[in-house]
């Protein structure tokens, strides 16, 4: 599968290329990442720009691990217009983007688990 949003070779060096670290690593990710987003979900329902900032910095970090600059960037931009108290529908538009491309990540990294479940011993 080509990715558009994850680097696979990112993963593996950031788990030291160890198979079953970054079968780990991806599995809870995979399991705690909608959770995250949920809470950043529940700011924008309720236009509540520091849960939204919040919620976007503690998501961010992660996308470092798995090579998804372009998502880190996304959650960087939310974060800051939550702390600059932008208007919510100026918010909610970068959300929709950033939405779209989260679900795009989490089925590159459901993807990613499959292609390499080979490599687990």
């Amino acid at each position: 599968m080509p990715y558009k949003i994850i680097n696979p070779d990112i993963i593996k060096k950031s788990m030291m290329g160890n198979p079953s670290l970054v079968k780990q690593f991806v599995e809870m990710y995979l399991e705690q990442s909608p959770i995250d987003f949920q809470a950043l979900l529940s700011g924008m329902n309720n236009g509540d720009k520091k849960v939204i900032r919040d919620s976007a910095h503690h998501i961010k970090p992660t996308m470092q691990y798995i090579g998804a600059s372009t998502l880190s960037t996304a959650f960087q931009e939310l974060e800051n217009m939550g702390r600059d108290e932008l208007e919510m529908d100026i918010i909610n538009t970068k959300f929709q983007e950033l939405k779209l491309n989260f679900e795009l990540m989490l089925e590159e990294l459901r993807s990613f688990i499959i292609e390499n479940d080979k490599d687990i011993k």
